[in-house]
């Protein structure tokens, strides 16, 4: 495993944590399940699916919708357990920071998909995958930042950088093969995105933490 270990000895007290982020996760689980009830047979995803006209047309929803909708119980498995895992891993523990990395990184997904996709406007744009590179990159620079795990997050972000960069470079995503379908049609640009979005959203903190703890005269 790549993740970054919990410490909860660090952040406070275990209880004081576990709720804080039970209470994170409920409301990203609820509104999953409220915008995948099609996989059961309820409604249909596509009022919530990213599309271009869509959103020129107003229905700017879209743009906070589209990464949890999911287009098989397999697509919903893989890019939950991994949104699941990586977001309640972050060392980070506020939750206006965590949440801004989710923000950030599902606009930035998007915005790689427009600029490297030029098949968006008619397979359109769904799942936390994209959200969920730009969390494991953030991933590694934490362990980078603790000088702990230096290595293993130099190895987390190099991995996560290269693939993606690699899927924009080849046009198709890693093992899309074994996918089989599942997963619609891959963007691989969104990969890309999401950690460009999430990376530079991890320096701007990083800046501002410095900014604020130096001493002024």
């Amino acid at each position: 495993m790549i993740f970054p270990e919990l410490s909860f000895a660090a952040h406070g007290s275990f209880r004081h944590t576990h709720r804080r982020l039970g209470a994170d996760v409920l409301l990203f689980a609820g509104l999953v399940v409220l915008l995948n009830l099609h996989l059961v047979g309820i409604g249909s995803p596509l009022s919530w699916v990213f599309f271009p006209q869509a959103l020129i047309e107003g229905q700017w929803w879209r743009l906070l919708t589209h990464p949890l909708v999911h287009v098989s119980p397999y697509h919903l498995f893989l890019d939950g357990g991994a949104f699941v895992l990586l977001y309640h891993g972050l060392s980070e523990k506020r939750a206006g920071r965590k949440l801004a990395y989710v923000g950030v990184a599902g606009l930035s997904s998007l915005a790689g998909a427009m600029a490297f996709a030029p098949q968006l406007g008619t397979t359109g744009l769904c799942g936390l995958s994209g959200i969920a590179h730009g969390l494991m990159a953030v991933s590694g620079l934490e362990m980078i930042g603790d000088g702990v795990h230096r290595r293993t997050g130099w190895i987390t972000f190099g991995c996560v950088a290269g693939k993606s960069l690699y899927e924009v470079y080849r046009g198709e995503v890693v093992f899309e093969f074994l996918h089989m379908g599942m997963c619609g049609v891959p963007l691989a640009a969104c990969h890309l995105g999401g950690v460009v979005g999430a990376t530079l959203l991890f320096w701007g903190f990083q800046l501002n933490d410095r900014l604020v703890s130096c001493p002024t005269n």
